[in-house]
């Protein structure tokens, strides 16, 4: 992305994931993340886009209740894309305007199964480390049961917060943390009513090799590494403040195996999550801890061998600890939103903070219009830097 004063692009950069409901299709929110050639790299920033993340979170499986099964087949049809202008507001960087993504979403029910499947596609790479201009978000079959719904196949995962509402994203996202899909087993239930609990149970063989992470901040743009045998186990309890105020409270944990080219890792991570919503408006906050390496040169690049200089080894570090803070106000088709996130990787005492100020524009049920101003700076030992200063413009459409 941008590197001290100057950013280099590739395609895009924003990160708000929006994996809109397509007419009555069953889907996750919008998203977006940077393209790339626009994120952040300590020693030399590469051109990628922001991440792809829903706009809301996955609703809990309501109990379900004894009956008959519908034995006739069911199918719904979604399509959108999202128009992305890229404004830098620093010199030396160029703008751009793209289709961020085009998607189609496909439900098809039978009984107590499903099969959800929404393939994404662009003109070029969203990340250097994707096989093709064409994946699959999610793809799996699942079955309802009693308090849950069971999902196999690719799956978003469930640490923390699910996205924070904003197109162009967060630190969180551009390391893997957020809008991540991966492969296996996703259980996901809840006790239903105005007051319960939420509860999501997941395990994952492998990554899902197709997250908005920027090259070098996540294990699976690291050649030949994945994450492997991933395990997230999250419990939300909620309760009803008032008619229309929900408070939820979030506690997850999870364990997984990072290969990286230097041996197998063990990495341990926790979150703490606190959302609250009410008519018209939203405030949420997250803390989370990572313990274990997950990558090699991140923050620290390193560098190949020149005539005048010696390779230098990259630098990574083992000990991260994230935060998410934000909030919006609705009134009628407008919405007014701030996003905060901060990125401390306590090895190398680098810290990264984001401030994402936003406007929103809802033309109807199937158009909106969002404007982002990005503040990304970056602290280090050597020094401070700007990773982006940008304006970002984005027109969703779906149907």
């Amino acid at each position: 992305m941008l590197d001290d004063c100057s950013l280099r692009r590739s395609s895009s950069f924003p990160s708000r994931i929006l994996v809109a409901a397509m007419g009555t299709a069953s889907v996750s929110s919008a998203q977006s993340i940077p393209a790339e050639g626009t994120a952040p790299s300590a020693v030399a920033p590469e051109k990628e886009p922001v991440p792809d993340a829903p706009a809301a979170q996955p609703s809990a499986v309501a109990p379900t209740a004894a009956h008959e099964p519908d034995p006739s087949p069911k199918l719904t049809l979604g399509a959108g894309a999202i128009l992305w202008f890229y404004q830098p507001l620093t010199e030396g960087t160029k703008n751009n305007l793209e289709v961020f993504w085009a998607n189609i979403v496909a439900d098809g029910i039978l009984g107590p199964f499903g099969l959800h499947l929404e393939p994404r596609f662009r003109d070029t790479k969203l990340r250097s480390f994707f096989a093709g201009t064409a994946w699959l978000q999610e793809a799996y079959g699942s079955a309802e049961v009693p308090y849950a719904k069971i999902k196999v196949g690719k799956v978003y995962s469930r640490l923390g917060l699910f996205w924070d509402n904003s197109f162009y994203g967060n630190v969180q996202v551009y390391d893997g943390m957020k809008l991540a899909p991966n492969y296996g087993i996703s259980i996901e239930g809840g006790t239903g009513g105005s007051t319960g609990v939420n509860y999501v149970a997941q395990y994952f063989v492998i990554d899902g090799g197709t997250n908005v992470s920027l090259t070098g901040r996540d294990t699976l743009s690291i050649a030949g590494s994945h994450r492997r045998n991933e395990g997230i186990v999250r419990l939300e309890p909620f309760a009803a403040l008032a008619a229309t105020t929900t408070l939820k409270v979030g506690l997850s944990a999870s364990s997984l195996q990072a290969d990286l080219p230097d041996g197998r890792h063990t990495v341990y991570r926790g979150a703490a999550d606190v959302a609250i919503t009410g008519k018209g408006f939203g405030l949420w906050g997250e803390v989370l801890r990572q313990d274990g390496a997950t990558v090699t040169d991140f923050p620290y690049a390193g560098s190949p061998a020149t005539a005048s200089a010696p390779a230098t080894a990259g630098r990574a570090s083992a000990k991260n600890d994230y935060v998410l803070a934000g909030g919006e106000y609705t009134y009628d088709r407008f919405t007014l939103r701030y996003n905060f996130s901060l990125g401390s990787y306590t090895d190398v005492s680098v810290k990264e903070r984001m401030h994402v100020p936003a406007f929103s524009v809802k033309a109807n049920d199937n158009l909106s219009l969002l404007t982002e101003v990005v503040f990304w700076d970056r602290s280090a030992p050597e020094g401070s830097s700007k990773v982006d200063r940008s304006l970002n413009v984005t027109l969703y459409g779906h149907f």
